[in-house]
């Protein structure tokens, strides 16, 4: 399940997984990218929150369907902030940088303990 959070500009979505990701939290997430590009914004900062996140019973394809999402829509991805708990999310935050980021593109890709919370709002809020 996904609970979209507060504080972002209009440029930029929050996201909380909670338990169990599946298919519908995957589109919905698409929907709301999708409504931040029709406003005319070539880039979208995303922050997803994962610390309440059950990698374990969430659907594969919905997973899958999210990473064919974001490399066909890469162009238009801005800032990413990722919210956990754990050593190995932030190790995997930044390979996934380090592949994908791009400083001219202005794509980055940056890990945040769940109690950085603000920190990362205040990242994916920056112009």
């Amino acid at each position: 399940m996904i609970k979209f959070l507060e504080g972002t500009n209009e440029n930029a979505l929050a996201l909380e997984i909670i338990g169990k990701y599946e298919v519908a939290d995957e589109k919905a997430i698409e929907q709301k990218f999708e409504e931040c590009l029709d406003k005319g914004y070539e880039k979208v900062n995303l922050l997803v929150k994962i610390d309440s996140m059950k990698i374990v019973g969430s659907s594969l394809k919905a997973m899958w369907d999210d990473g064919i999402y974001a490399i066909k829509h890469i162009k238009h991805c801005g800032r990413i902030a990722v919210v956990g708990d754990s050593k190995v999310e932030e190790f995997l935050v930044k390979m996934d940088n380090a592949m994908f980021g791009s400083k001219k593109a202005g794509r980055l890709e940056k890990y945040f303990f769940a109690d950085e919370l603000e920190k990362a709002l205040d990242f994916v809020n920056e112009k």
